[in-house]
């Protein structure tokens, strides 16, 4: 009755490992009808293959000790479950001592070993966690504490438990911790955030919650301590907030209308001086798109440029804003990408550009003005520029040729002829330029060579180039050059061109310019020959003025002058 009423298992099995009896409790932990259980291989059928214990190990161990222990060893259920059972085995012999049957009791700890494995799963990560961790009981004596906490402060985890907080921290921080203990103690959560210091003496920032320890029938036995470092979440917070401070004040603060939209075009934010330019209030213009403010017959696909801006990165482009009264503004909208809370947007930066506008049409006014006038004035002084020179013909054909009057007479008629033509050039081609193309240099500079008297001269072309350039006005380019080059260097000088990273050079071997007249070169009318007009270098800076280029002159390798050209668009 014992045998079968046991709350253990218990089996009876022969020496060749045959069930010759098993118990009701046996029966229900393997979940088998006794009959299917009785009769066979007990490691077969119950033990599964991976264990390490068999019927030879524990055949020889019960003959040399009559039992043997086998600790938390497991069992395959009826349904294929592994249950942890912990074995205790004794050897039954006959009269001549020999073992002949075995005596097996097994207690099902599979509960108990899983949640022994659960509690060093649960101390393992309180011992690896990054968090400071600790529990007192209600005398406040330690519990646990983890490493991060023991580290923090510097403690010896041997001599730890059981020691007061008061004992390892001192009285000063025990006082500042003790009333948020004893309401943790009371039952309560308290959550706040504080300032604590290492051991040695560096201060942390810390999210720190404390808990009431509770047994199972919900008894309070203790509190529990959880500090989470947030020192760096914290400074990448004030240097967030102080980046937001810093772009409100510079958002709001720049003169130009500034917007921020989405690539649908919706607004998401818009700046003071947009609110007062167009004349909306924010609540407005946050309902609004690029397509509601812009004069879209005048400044082209509004699309399109959002798309380049997507693909490229950024944009500068001019376009016409429409204020809630219906004024047209002139803007130059520089755009770019941004991360706007988390997501791509659209930054973008309208000037008002309604003077520069103005003095562009004034200019146009101007140039064409003086384009009419020079044309005029050079028409009017040709007709007795001429009748001088064919008079002068007849003169020399009448007179001797070699009459003193005559050839400074020559030279005179030729100079007013040479300044005639500079002028209508600087009036007529120096402040525009018509439609760019790929230009290849070596081509232009050969024509330009063999249409300028240039001597004995040598043209090396060190750089084979294309530049993106008005044809007609680069030739002006390089024919001034040459003139200018041979009056100064020689009709002996050797003149080379070559590229830049963002341009092209012009240089000789002549004796170079005067650094204190290097800029003055360029004024109308400046020349250091008796024959100069002075305004052969002016054509050559207005003409690239006008391509968006800037020229300037420095010394040559050989000592002569350089022109060198940059913001240049070179093709390849």
């Amino acid at each position: 009755m014992a045998f079968e009423k046991a709350a253990a298992i218990m089996l009876v099995l022969d020496a060749e490992g045959t069930i010759q009896r098993i118990n009701d409790r046996g029966c229900a932990v393997l979940g088998y009808d006794r009959a299917e259980l009785l009769g066979v291989d007990w490691f077969e059928t119950v033990v599964p293959a991976a264990s390490d214990v068999d019927l030879a190990t524990v055949l020889e161990a019960v003959r040399e000790d009559d039992a043997f222990d086998i600790h938390e060893n497991v069992a395959r259920t009826e349904d294929g479950e592994i249950r942890c059972i912990k074995w205790h085995v004794a050897g039954l012999r006959d009269d001549a001592g020999e073992v002949t049957h075995l005596l097996v009791s097994g207690s099902d700890v599979t509960e108990q070993a899983e949640t022994e494995r659960r509690l060093r799963r649960y101390e393992q990560t309180v011992e690896s966690s990054t968090n400071l961790l600790a529990a007192v009981d209600q005398s406040y004596a330690y519990v646990l504490a983890n490493r991060a906490y023991r580290e923090f402060y510097g403690l010896d985890q041997g001599g730890l438990p059981g020691q007061t907080i008061q004992d390892a921290l001192g009285s000063d921080q025990f006082k500042t911790i003790k009333p948020h203990i004893d309401r943790a103690l009371a039952g309560e959560l308290i959550e706040y955030g504080t300032t604590r210091s290492r051991a040695d003496g560096t201060e942390r920032e810390f999210d720190v919650r404390y808990f009431p320890l509770e047994d199972a029938d919900g008894t309070i036995q203790g509190a529990v301590a959880a500090l989470r470092d947030v020192t760096e979440r914290t400074e990448r917070e004030r240097e967030r907030q102080e980046t937001r401070d810093t772009f409100q004040g510079l958002f709001h603060g720049i003169n130009d209308a500034v917007f921020v939209h989405d690539f649908d075009g919706r607004f998401l934010a818009v700046n003071e001086s947009a609110r007062e330019r167009l004349g909306y209030d924010e609540g407005e213009l946050l309902g609004m798109t690029p397509w509601d403010i812009d004069a879209a017959e005048e400044t082209g696909d509004i699309s399109e440029a959002i798309e380049t801006i997507r693909d490229e990165g950024e944009l500068t482009f001019e376009a016409v804003h429409v204020t809630k009264s219906g004024e047209r503004i002139p803007v130059e909208i520089t755009s770019s990408l941004v991360t706007y809370f988390g997501e791509e947007a659209v930054l973008s930066v309208a000037r008002d550009i309604t003077d520069r506008k103005e003095r562009e049409r004034q200019l146009e006014r101007e140039v064409d003005r003086l384009a009419e006038f020079a044309g005029v004035i050079s028409h009017d002084l040709r007709n007795p520029l001429n009748v001088a020179q064919s008079r002068l013909t007849l003169a020399a054909e009448e007179c001797d040729a070699d009459h003193e009057h005559l050839a400074p007479i020559d030279r005179a008629l030729g100079r007013m002829a040479a300044i005639i033509e500079d002028t209508l050039t600087l009036a007529r081609q120096g402040e525009t330029v018509g439609e760019t193309e790929p230009v290849h240099v070596a081509d232009v500079v050969g024509q330009c060579w063999d249409a300028v008297a240039t001597g004995e001269a040598t043209l090396e072309i060190v750089d084979e180039f294309t530049v993106r350039a008005d044809r007609d006005r680069l030739q002006h380019v390089f024919e001034n050059l040459f003139r200018n080059a041979v009056e100064h260097a020689g009709n002996e000088a050797t003149i080379r061109i070559g590229r830049l990273a963002s341009g092209f050079y012009l240089e000789d071997d002549g004796p170079g310019i005067d650094p204190d007249d290097r800029e003055r070169v360029f004024e109308p009318g400046f020349t250091t020959q008796e024959r100069g007009t002075g305004f052969g270098l002016t054509i050559v800076r207005q003409i690239a003025e006008a391509h968006g280029w800037s020229v300037t002159v420095t010394d040559a390798e050989t000592g002569g002058a350089r022109f060198s050209f940059s913001g240049v668009e070179i093709v390849e």
